[in-house]
């Protein structure tokens, strides 16, 4: 039992800190490669900050996350609604996208990707250049054009993604 007149016990001392102190300015944010726009909080703005950054004057279309998707880790639709008005769409790999277990780096359009972040931004460029080209009236598959556009925006090395069963 503690004797209540004695004095409280002195604070231990902090642990010696090693190294050179930092500013605050180098908290700032985090380094990243400077081809990747900066993370937005959802795939809509983190599309339209793809989309801004290839300098293409597009609002971003719908993405969405498909539980059932699980050959093929992105895709662009085009279907009609109920009306009949034919409406464009990314669908992205629940199962695919969110696997956690990949060796790394994992390659995705012919480029190195170090985290399933970097994995998903890829993924997402190659599928708005097929929406690119689908609002410019052109054919939107593979083809040259799409190739072009895919090295000169993103400086992808492949037309396809490389993960999962791709048409």
């Amino acid at each position: 039992m503690k004797d209540p007149t004695s004095p409280p016990p002195l604070p231990t001392p902090p642990p010696e800190i090693l190294g050179i102190p930092m500013d605050a300015q180098d908290f700032a944010a985090p380094l990243r490669p400077a081809d990747l726009p900066p993370r937005a909080g959802t795939l809509r703005q983190q599309a339209a900050a793809i989309l801004r950054q290839a300098g293409w004057d597009l609002p971003p279309c719908p993405i969405l996350w498909s539980p059932r998707m699980n050959r093929c880790a992105g895709l662009f639709v085009v279907e009609k609604d109920r009306r009949g008005v034919w409406r464009p769409e990314i669908r992205l790999s629940i199962p695919l996208l969110r696997r956690r277990d990949w060796p790394w780096p994992q390659q995705v359009c012919g480029i190195n990707c170090r985290n399933p972040e970097e994995i998903v931004q890829r993924i997402l460029e190659h599928e708005l250049i097929h929406y690119k080209l689908w609002k410019d009236g052109v054919d939107w598959g593979h083809t040259e054009r799409f190739r072009e556009l895919a090295w000169a925006a993103f400086s992808h090395q492949s037309i396809t993604h490389g993960i999962g069963a791709e048409a």
